[in-house]
């Protein structure tokens, strides 16, 4: 059992009649041990919070409240709710002011920030060049589970000029730097020196909305900030409630219990477009959908192994079947939104008897795989789990498959080369539309902390790509080594995932993203 599930079934026991909210929760002191907001009974308004109360309806429960360790959009969607990001993407995934102001490439190794005046976090603290330092800090610390940290770590030192200036330092140029940094949000210094271990579940941030309270497996709350620098939100109220399994998210839709989902099953549609009350958005998005190995595991340290599992797979089956042809099979590593993305790659087809063969070669037929996938997370992803576990045990693999909760499943996967898995099914957002950011993670020897995949030359072209800004070679760069790693299968590629969503037609405001964010700043109600 988790850490964070031991937490909150403590705070359950010591919460059995209380609500306990934002403000209770910064009163109680250290010695009693309370490091979660959980409640019994429903939400429970604060006094203070006026106008409409929004519901949603999420797939997941992120399991905590805290940014640095959140490894799902979901979740940072929640998260970006309470605390404002450094900068943020327009609908071209382009990065624009929000607490920076202003930005300059001072030099190939210097990047400059201006930042907003008169911020103030939810605790009074105003949003300072220090707060952007500690931040940073925070999601780099030695022990940090980020998923930004390969990304910001190339920050090696802050130059303050005055609290509303700061330049941020690397050892070598970064181009990728500033659309990574589109990503993380500000953290209160503050906050976190006086909160201690109960920073995780009771955030503060500087965002439209205030955090109220947190109960495991069913919802977080939080009310309108009145001191919000930019636009006010329309609602006094926002809660998030968790609800993982399709059908009863997609009823409390139709009930009006809801007023947006996401994860609609495409199966589901045309029942759901049927109804004049609501409205369904699908868009594209920059999702790969992918089986991560263990390149550092006998016997998938052997190519033949892995490519044999590429073989294994009819991609086309699932995107038709599951998907209702909604999910394009994946072509290159990198998704096709996405810069750089390689068009001249074939993918992998289903020849379950050439799987079986190289196999046979690596002798590794009748070898265990010990296969993980998350229940809820993504778009069918119990379906499509199960549907790769069969075709990885028909040519020959003795496969044993979980399928916990995303909470316990990333509870897992970040124990990194102590995890369990030797694959394990897995999405990655190219949220930044910044190629870096997806093969920098996972195919950069230094920060491959999931598949432990090593090849100098791949670690040669990302680590020039990176340092370059010169387009036709940065493209040249990525190119090739999407090619390398397309032959050296770390992953079995899968599909590309579209989002969709579903809401009821009152709620005004709310659009797809590629980036598959679920944002609430500009929506609004209809009476």
């Amino acid at each position: 059992m988790s850490d964070e599930r031991l937490v909150h079934e403590e705070v359950e026991r010591r919460t059995r009649r209380s609500v306990v909210t934002r403000r209770q929760l910064l009163k109680i002191g250290a010695g009693g041990g309370v490091a979660a907001a959980a409640v019994r009974t429903g939400f429970v308004p604060r006094a203070a919070a006026q106008g409409r109360e929004l519901v949603v309806g999420f797939s997941i429960d992120p399991g905590h409240m805290d940014p640095r360790v959140e490894a799902g959009v979901p979740g940072w969607s929640i998260f970006h709710t309470i605390h404002d990001p450094f900068l943020w993407r327009d609908e071209k995934i382009n990065p624009v002011p929000w607490l920076v102001t202003k930005w300059e490439q001072v030099n190939p190794t210097t990047l400059r920030w201006h930042l907003r005046k008169g911020v103030k976090f939810h605790n009074g603290e105003d949003f300072t060049a220090e707060s952007v330092k500690t931040s940073f800090e925070q999601y780099c610390a030695t022990n940090s589970r980020s998923p930004w940290k390969s990304q910001l770590i190339v920050v090696k030192q802050f130059k303050i000029s005055d609290p509303h200036t700061i330049d941020l330092v690397t050892e070598k140029p970064n181009r990728p730097l500033l659309r990574n940094a589109t990503q993380p949000m500000a953290l209160s210094p503050r906050a976190l020196r006086e909160l201690g271990d109960r920073f995780p579940t009771s955030p503060v941030g500087t965002g439209q909305m205030r955090f109220v309270e947190y109960r495991p497996g069913q919802h977080v709350a939080m009310e309108a900030n009145p001191n919000y620098w930019g636009k006010k939100s329309a609602f006094g109220r926002i809660r998030f409630r968790f609800i993982p399994e399709n059908g009863t998210r997609l009823a409390a839709l139709e009930a009006g219990e809801v007023m947006m989902v996401n994860n609609v099953p495409p199966d589901q549609i045309p029942r759901l477009r049927g109804n004049p009350n609501l409205h369904v958005i699908a868009v594209p998005s920059n999702r790969v959908m992918f089986v991560t190995l263990r390149t550092d595991r006998k016997p998938f340290n052997d190519r033949r192994v892995r490519q044999a599992m590429n073989y294994a797979i009819d991609r086309e089956a699932i995107t038709q079947g599951i998907f209702s042809g909604m999910a394009p099979v994946a072509k290159a590593p990198l998704p096709s939104g996405v810069y750089a993305h390689h068009t001249g790659l074939t993918p992998y087809p289903y020849d379950p008897e050439r799987a079986k063969k190289l196999l046979a070669e690596a002798g590794a037929t009748g070898a265990t795989f010990n296969f993980g996938a998350p229940n809820g997370r993504y778009l069918m992803d119990k379906q499509v789990a199960e549907t790769i576990a069969g075709y990885l045990d028909a040519i020959g693999l003795k496969v044993t498959f979980e399928n916990p909760s995303w909470s316990t499943f990333v509870g897992e996967i970040t124990k990194f080369e102590k995890a369990k898995y030797d694959g394990y099914m897995f999405g990655w957002g190219v949220v930044t539309a910044e190629p870096d950011q997806l093969l920098g993670e996972h195919f950069y020897s230094v920060n491959a902390r999931r598949n432990f995949y090593n090849n100098p030359e791949v670690d040669r072209l990302l680590a020039d790509a990176r340092e370059n800004f010169d387009d036709a070679k940065v493209r040249a760069d990525y190119q090739k080594a999407q090619e390398i790693l397309w032959n050296d299968c770390p992953w079995i590629w899968l599909y590309e995932q579209p989002d969709i969503t579903a809401i009821n037609k009152k709620l005004r405001g709310f659009a797809g993203r590629r980036d598959e964010y679920l944002m609430f700043w500009d929506a609004s109600l209809d009476a």
